[in-house]
C-alpha cells in the first residue's frame, strides 16, 4: 500500500512547545508502523513561512520574515530530531520547489475556471495605510460571538471573510479599520460541495470532531474563498495584474502536502498521483481541531480541482493539551518547550506520556507530577524492570547465552493477535488504546517472570529455568517490535541487547544468541522535580 502522512505545518513564529507536539506525534507513529508493515510511506511536513504570525514575530524581533522563517525552521528541525520524528522530508513553504509548484497549481485551477476575479470589500487600516490580512485583524466571531483572529473563530473554528468580523480592531495599532473596495482572485469552493460531501459520506477513520465540523460546513453550504491578499510576503501570483499581491497562505500552505510529497517521490522516481489517488493508497492528515475545515473541506476541494477525485483520507484531528489545568500560551510563556524537556528527560518517556495522556478525543492535561509518576511506574517499574532483570539474570546464570526453550502455542497466538489488534488501533487513530494493550502485555510478562521464580528454579532445575527465561526473551523481543512506533529509541536499544537485527510488525523468535552489554533503559525521576519544574514555569511566566 502507498501511504502519505502529512503532519500540520506549524508557523515559523516561535519555539515548539509540547501542546503542538502532542497533536503531531501520531504522524510519526503512523509512519513507523506502516514502514514496519512493508508499505511505501511518504511522511512529510514543514514550517509555514508565509503566515502573518511570521511577519508579526519578525517585526517583534527586529528581523526580516525570511530570517525568522530560517531561524525557526532550524529550531523545529532540531526539536523533531530530538524526539525521533522520522520525516522523509521536513521542509518549509519558502523554497523554490514549493513556490513554483504552487504557482503551477494556481494556474491549473485558473485555466479550469475554478479560480476567478472578484471585486470585494476588505478591511483597511487608515492609520497603518494598508489592507489587513489574517492575524492583523481581531474581533468577535459573526457566528458564535467568540474571539476571532484573521478569518477564523478561535472557539467554534468557523471560517469567514475578515470583513465579517464584528468589533474589528487593527492588531498593529489598535485602531478601528474601515472597509475599502479591492479586487482579488477567488477559489470556487462552492463548486466542489458534492465532492466534499462524497468524501465525508465515504470517510473512514475520522475523529468525531472532524465529522461534526465538516457536517456543519456542508449543512451551511460552502462559500468561495479569496486566493490572493494584499501583502508583501509570500508566493507571487502567477497572473498579470496581481504583482502587488501574494497568494493567500490558507491555499498555499495546504498545498505543501502535495509539493513536499512530490519532491520526495520525484527523488524516488515515482508518480505522486499514485499515492494521492491510487486504488491501493491512503492519506493521513495529522493536525489540531482548529485546522479541521482546511483538511476536510478546503484541501479536498483543491485536490478535486486538480483531478485528484478519490483520495482515501483519514483525519487524525487532535484536541487541545493543557498544562497544569491551563491552555498552553507562548505569549504568556505558559509552556513546556521541547528543548527544555528533552534536555532533561528521556525522549521516549515524553513520547509515551503524550500518547497515553494525549488529547486524542478530548482535551487532556499535562502535569509534571503525573508525567514523573507515569515514567517511574510504567517505564522504570514495569517495562525497564522486565528487560533489566531478565537479561541480567541470563548474563549471570547462563553466561549471557539465550537458553533453549519453546513458547507455548497459546502465548504465541496471543502475541500474534496483539500485532493485529494494535495495528488496527494505530490505523484507526486510537493510539492510546493500542499502547494500553501493549502495557497490559508488559504487566503479564512481569507477572510470568515472578511466577517462574528463576532465582529459585535455577538452583533446582536449570533446564526448566532456561525454558522459562526463553519465553521471557521472546516476550521482550516482540514487545520491542510493538513499541517501535511509540518508543523507537528504547526499542532500538533492546534489539541491540538481544541481537535482533531490525524491527518488524510480525511475531519473532530468537532461537539463540548472546546477550550484549546491557544499559538502563529509563532512569527513575526524583519526585521533587515536579515542584522544581512548576516553580520554574511560574518564574518564567512572571
Amino acid at each position: 500500500m502507498n501511504v502519505i502522512i502529512g503532519n500540520a505545518w506549524p508557523y515559523a513564529n516561535g519555539p515548539l512547545h509540547l501542546g503542538r507536539i502532542a497533536v503531531l506525534l501520531p504522524g510519526d507513529i503512523l509512519a513507523r508502523y506502516h514502514r514496519l508493515m512493508g508499505d511505501e510511506v511518504v511522511f512529510v511536513s514543514g514550517c509555514d513561512s508565509h503566515g502573518t504570525p511570521v511577519t508579526m514575530k519578525a517585526k517583534e524581533e527586529g528581523i526580516t520574515p525570511l530570517e525568522a522563517s530560517k531561524k525557526y525552521y532550524n529550531e523545529f528541525l532540531s526539536c523533531f530530531k530530538k524526539l525521533n520524528f522520522s520525516f522523509d522530508l521536513f521542509t518549509q513553504t519558502h523554497t523554490e520547489y514549493h513556490s513554483s509548484s504552487v504557482k503551477d497549481f494556481i494556474l491549473e485551477l485558473y485555466n479550469k475556471g475554478y479560480i476567478y476575479e472578484k471585486d470585494i470589500e476588505q478591511v483597511y487600516c487608515e492609520e497603518c495605510g494598508e489592507f489587513l490580512s489574517d492575524r492583523y485583524i481581531e474581533g468577535k466571531c459573526p457566528i458564535c460571538g467568540g474571539e476571532a483572529l484573521g478569518d477564523q473563530c478561535l472557539e467554534c473554528s468557523e471560517i469567514f471573510e475578515a470583513s465579517e468580523i464584528l468589533n474589528k480592531k487593527c492588531k498593529i495599532c489598535g485602531s478601528e479599520p474601515v472597509i475599502k473596495d479591492t479586487s482579488h482572485l477567488f477559489f470556487a469552493l462552492s463548486k466542489f460541495e458534492n465532492d466534499v460531501r462524497r468524501l465525508y459520506i465515504k470517510q473512514q477513520g475520522w475523529r468525531k470532531n472532524a465529522e461534526v465540523i465538516t457536517k456543519r460546513y456542508l449543512d451551511e453550504g460552502l462559500r468561495d474563498r479569496a486566493v490572493t491578499r494584499d501583502f508583501n510576503w509570500g508566493v507571487d501570483v502567477p497572473l498579470d495584474g496581481y504583482e502587488d499581491k501574494k497568494i493567500y497562505v490558507w491555499i498555499e500552505a495546504v498545498m505543501g502536502y502535495l509539493t513536499a510529497s512530490m519532491q520526495v517521490l520525484e527523488e524516488r522516481g515515482e508518480d505522486y498521483k499514485e499515492y494521492w489517488d491510487g486504488e491501493d493508497s491512503r492519506v493521513y492528515f495529522v493536525h489540531g481541531k482548529d485546522n479541521i475545515p482546511f483538511h476536510t473541506v478546503i484541501f479536498p476541494a483543491i485536490l478535486s480541482g486538480l483531478g485528484i477525485k478519490n483520495p482515501s483520507i483519514r483525519e487524525v484531528s487532535g484536541e487541545y493539551l493543557k498544562l497544569e489545568g491551563k491552555r498552553f500560551s507562548a505569549a504568556k510563556n505558559w509552556a513546556i518547550w521541547v528543548d527544555h524537556i528533552i534536555d532533561r528527560y528521556n525522549s521516549d518517556a515524553v513520547r509515551y506520556y503524550l500518547i497515553l495522556n494525549g488529547p486524542e478525543n478530548k482535551d487532556s492535561d499535562f502535569t509534571w507530577r503525573d508525567f514523573i509518576n507515569t515514567t517511574n511506574n510504567d517505564l522504570v517499574g514495569l517495562y525497564g524492570n522486565l528487560v533489566n532483570r531478565t537479561l541480567t539474570f541470563i548474563k549471570r546464570n547462563f553466561g549471557g547465552e539465550i537458553p533453549s526453550g519453546e513458547v507455548p502455542k497459546s502465548l504465541k497466538n496471543e502475541i500474534l493477535q496483539l500485532y493485529f489488534s494494535v495495528g488496527d488501533k494505530i490505523e484507526d487513530g486510537e493510539f492510546k488504546d493500542g499502547l494500553q494493550q501493549i502495557v497490559k502485555m508488559i504487566r503479564k510478562a512481569n507477572k510470568m517472570f515472578d511466577e517462574f521464580e528463576p532465582w529459585v528454579k535455577v538452583k533446582k532445575d536449570k533446564v526448566t529455568c532456561g525454558q522459562d527465561l526463553y519465553v521471557c526473551i521472546q516476550l521482550i523481543a516482540n514487545l520491542s517490535n510493538l513499541l517501535e512506533p511509540f518508543m523507537p529509541e528504547s526499542s532500538s536499544k533492546i534489539r541491540s541487547f538481544i541481537g535482533l537485527n531490525e524491527a518488524t510488525w510480525s511475531y519473532v523468535e530468537i532461537k539463540s544468541g548472546e546477550i550484549d552489554d546491557i544499559s538502563i533503559l529509563f532512569e527513575k525521576i526524583d519526585k521533587k522535580n515536579a515542584i522544581e519544574e512548576l516553580n520554574l514555569m511560574k518564574e518564567e511566566k512572571n
